[in-house]
């Protein structure tokens, strides 16, 4: 997925219709979903290899070039059934006045597979776009834990069933309901459907996200475990999930445990909604915070 901006003035009416005019001062990009989790992991130092599927147009040209130069290693595939996911947001000043997303999320029947030399962990990132469909989920996990590779995951509820196995999972409060059809409104309600939750898919660990009330962890034979957030000034939550996908990967993929790497990933959290926008989060800006400099 490709983020878009275009921002300008918007000084007058339209004579077409009742709308403001923008001229346009500046527009960028930035990679967003998977390919956002791909930016985070090699901002926090590791090296990347992403699969996935875009189409054969600017947006995805884009999207493999940024990556490229970010210092990752590409091997998508062209579906050309459909355009590379991409979202624009058109600003006016601070405000923003529309988003046009440009997507095409029906099933995708696009095969392909990862290679896996010299990988220490697989990271999946699901945004429901229609690659589930494809099986390319399974086919990933199958293929990594015969090269006894470590999985972690970002799925969305709907495809949770193709991620059975992965050794750890992160869901955010909103999905979490949804994939266990209850409001979880309470403690006591969360820590008994993300149990049901990690023993049905088989997770090795199961994290869920609680925005303000910090992070759960789940996992076999074990009590569940809450850590809490970081007391920070909040500006934007969007793609904190990949923030804290990201870490806590890294952090497991170096041989830490889940606890740990749960914390490390609510530290990059907190990091990253301290932005306005998805951003990239540093190590150096989570040992700040991690310090109290920050």
């Amino acid at each position: 997925m490709l983020d878009e901006w275009i921002w300008g003035e918007a000084t007058r009416i339209s004579h077409e219709a009742p709308g403001p005019v923008l001229r346009c001062t500046g527009r960028k990009t930035a990679p967003a979903a998977a390919a956002n989790v791909a930016m985070n992991l090699l901002s926090l130092g590791a090296r990347v290899e992403i699969s996935g599927a875009i189409g054969d147009d600017e947006a995805g040209r884009d999207l493999k070039a940024t990556l490229e130069n970010a210092g990752a290693k590409t091997q998508f595939a062209t579906d050309f059934s459909r355009p590379t996911t991409l979202k624009t947001r058109v600003v006016a000043g601070a405000q923003q006045m529309v988003r046009i997303d440009r997507e095409n999320d029906a099933p995708s029947q696009i095969r392909f597979l990862p290679e896996f030399a010299e990988v220490s962990a697989l990271c999946l990132s699901d945004y429901d776009k229609g690659l589930a469909a494809s099986g390319a989920f399974e086919r990933a996990i199958e293929a990594a834990k015969n090269a006894q590779i470590l999985v972690t995951a970002g799925p969305k509820p709907a495809n949770l069933a193709r991620f059975r196995g992965a050794d750890f999972v992160s869901l955010n409060l909103k999905e979490a309901r949804e994939a266990s059809g209850n409001s979880l409104e309470t403690d006591a309600q969360i820590e008994e459907n993300g149990a049901l939750l990690r023993a049905k898919f088989e997770f090795g660990a199961l994290c869920i996200t609680r925005g303000g009330a910090g992070v759960s962890l789940f996992q076999s034979g074990e009590t569940p475990q809450h850590f809490a957030a970081h007391r920070i000034e909040v500006f934007d939550v969007a793609g904190a999930g990949d923030t804290f996908l990201s870490a806590a990967t890294l952090a497991l993929a170096a041989g830490q445990s889940a606890p740990i790497a749960a914390q490390i990933g609510n530290l990059a959290a907190a990091c990253s909604v301290r932005h306005v926008g998805v951003v990239a989060v540093s190590p150096t800006e989570m040992m700040e915070l991690a310090t109290g400099e920050f």
